[in-house]
């Protein structure tokens, strides 16, 4: 299986440790953190991403759908959503964005695997 550069999007610290150590225990590389929506857009222009893992409520005023929506008009690349939000509107604008994979919070490593196998 090749190896993915993944971005990870988390505003929830001990989350993004969880994510990290993931993705980089089944293989991959994380190329790029953040927090928020401008952490993530600086990021991502040099990251190199193959992937990027993404919550929905993210530090400050613009969330993870605002960034889908940036990704697909500017960087087309491939997205997951991995969330703790159970409002079913934020859901489903979430999912007009068309994610790979839409994850619910509390993560479970074999869903995450599978959505990272699903990018390839």
């Amino acid at each position: 299986m090749p190896k993915l550069n993944i971005f990870i999007v988390e505003d929830e610290p001990l989350i993004a440790r969880v994510l990290k150590q993931t993705v980089q225990y089944i293989g991959h590389h994380v190329c790029g953190t953040a927090t928020s929506f401008d952490g993530a857009v600086r990021g991502l222009q040099h990251a190199g991403a193959d992937l990027i893992i993404t919550d929905i409520m993210l530090e400050g005023e613009k969330t993870g759908v605002d960034l889908a929506n940036y990704i697909n008009k500017y960087l087309k690349i491939p997205f997951v959503f991995q969330s703790s939000v159970i409002d079913q509107l934020v859901i489903d604008e979430a999912l007009k964005t068309d994610p790979l994979v839409f994850m619910p919070k509390p993560l479970c490593s074999r869903v995450l695997i599978d959505a990272i196998a699903s990018a390839l």
